[in-house]
């Protein structure tokens, strides 16, 4: 979605970060002095009463409905399912002044419910789901260039009756003006103060906190999706978007729940956006681009030890392909959570959520998709995708056959050419939305080896650590080792076979 489109629906635009201590201060002494325009503050201590039905109907159609109290003043409203673009909120709002705190969605205009809706009768079960209570801190900036929006700080709390979440948030929200001026000043922002972008909203951490669920690391679908005609502009946005969106999503996981699972689809999403930008820089070349491209790769590189907490993951996994021999090696599993805890104290990933580096990146990439730079200088952005997309899958489909020749491949090559491989699966995943299902079976071999790929990580791994270790079953763990090695390699062979002679669906 475009979000500097109009709707005829009132929207709110608003970016929305997470800080990790008190931001107010700095704020006030470091960020404003330097801005440029007009500054008014304002303070209220506000109170959110969230209602559904028992069965949370307005939940299921991505709906949350509140009544605020501010010094008996009173106001519900509607918000309505929308967008979220790098991290920027867009969604149709509606408000209603009432009398008392008692909430009347018949109150709201007739034609913003769906069809199927009774709204009479869902007015009668709606119930109290949880409460936000929170002290806001209010600014109204007008910038040089005309541009009106809100800087507000909220402190606080997410109540049910018998649980509470503290809220920390900053929210940018457009009043008027261009969506890129509130990304100009949310980096400013994040380069004085910790802060992570945020995509999830109140409500979504309310009715977690209701319902007793903890969020959940969400994996990439199997492939993009994109209608045949797409132009090559679109699905690069389509692209980049999933991409943030993947990142966005699992680092609010991973610090909810410090799942390490979180943490592996976090740099997976930061792997795919780094690809994105290598396959259609060719064809969108802007120095905007290329510059994002340049720090990504960077950035990505910083990340490089998540793989090993990946392999240890997956030796201790209780559910993984080992589990049954090692999880009974107990000194071992000792040795593996040791070891991880070190990795995770030396490179502390939620000081690398909150960095500047890691803010700045994502609100960048998304300040570019909303400006799209690269129509100054390109010429074949509006131009279907899927012109480009048959050289760019023959051109990797080349690159695997030559790196992995049909003769038998030692470990060494398997995993010299792992990142290859990887590589040409996101590509795979970017542009196998274009074609028809015959995708599926060219596609799978080659996802099953990725899979075995990180097998084979996991044991190389552990065939270096038992050189380390001092264990009593030490040698009988490294012939396991080895002997799962080859068994491994034999199947990987097998289906490299498959995957080679599997006719191409472009």
């Amino acid at each position: 979605m475009d979000v500097t489109q109009s709707l005829e629906a009132p929207l709110e635009v608003e970016l929305k970060l997470i800080a990790q201590h008190d931001a107010l201060n700095v704020f006030q002494e470091v960020i404003l002095p330097e801005f440029e325009g007009t500054i008014e503050r304002t303070q209220a201590t506000l109170q959110n009463q969230y209602f559904d039905t028992p069965e949370q109907l307005l939940r299921q159609h991505r709906m949350g409905l509140r009544v605020r109290s501010k010094n008996d003043v009173h106001e519900q409203t509607l918000k309505q399912k929308g967008a979220v673009v790098g991290g920027l909120h867009s969604r149709p709002e509606y408000n209603v002044p009432l009398a008392t705190a008692n909430v009347d969605i018949r109150l709201f205009p007739e034609d913003i419910w769906p069809e199927e809706f009774q709204v009479n009768a869902i007015q009668e079960t709606l119930v109290p789901v949880f409460t936000t209570h929170f002290h806001r801190t209010t600014y109204t900036l007008v910038d040089t260039n005309g541009s009106v929006f809100e800087v507000v700080f909220d402190v606080g709390d997410i109540a049910t009756d018998k649980a509470n979440r503290a809220i920390n948030e900053i929210e940018l929200e457009l009043i008027e003006g261009q969506p890129e001026h509130l990304f100009t000043f949310a980096k400013t922002i994040a380069q004085h103060l910790p802060v992570r972008v945020n995509d999830l909203t109140k409500a979504a951490f309310g009715y977690a906190l209701a319902n007793g669920k903890e969020f959940k690391a969400k994996r990439l679908p199997y492939v993009l999706p994109l209608s045949r005609n797409v132009s090559t502009e679109e699905a690069f946005i389509a692209a980049v978007n999933a991409a943030l969106s993947h990142w966005q999503y699992n680092q609010s996981v991973y610090m909810e729940t410090y799942k390490l699972q979180a943490l592996t689809e976090v740099v997976r999403g930061i792997r795919l956006l780094l690809q994105a930008l290598s396959l259609y820089l060719p064809v969108l070349q802007c120095r905007e681009l290329l510059n994002l491209h340049k720090q990504l790769i960077k950035f990505s590189q910083q990340l490089d030890w998540q793989d090993e907490i990946q392999a240890i993951r997956y030796l201790r996994s209780r559910k993984g392909p080992f589990s049954k021999k090692l999880n009974k090696e107990q000194g071992l599993m000792g040795y593996l959570q040791g070891r991880k805890e070190g990795i995770l104290n030396i490179q502390a990933p939620q000081d690398v959520i909150f960095s500047t580096q890691s803010s700045i990146l994502q609100l960048t990439t998304a300040q570019l998709m909303l400006s799209k730079p690269w129509r100054a200088v390109a010429k074949a952005y509006d131009a279907p995708v899927k012109e480009h997309a048959h050289g760019w899958l023959s051109q990797g489909w080349q690159t695997v056959l030559q790196a992995m020749p049909k003769r038998a491949m030692t470990v060494s090559q398997y995993l010299s050419s792992e990142a290859m491989l990887r590589q040409i699966l996101r590509n795979g995943f970017m542009l196998a939305g274009l074609f028809d299902e015959e995708r599926e079976q060219f596609r799978a071999p080659w996802l099953d080896l990725a899979l075995g790929l990180e097998e084979l990580s996991a044991l190389v791994l552990l065939d270096d650590i038992l050189l380390e270790i001092e264990l009593d079953e030490r040698h009988e763990l490294q012939q396991w080792t080895k002997d799962k090695i080859t068994a491994l390699l034999n199947v990987m062979e097998m289906t490299r076979r498959v995957a080679i002679n599997t006719d191409v669906y472009w």
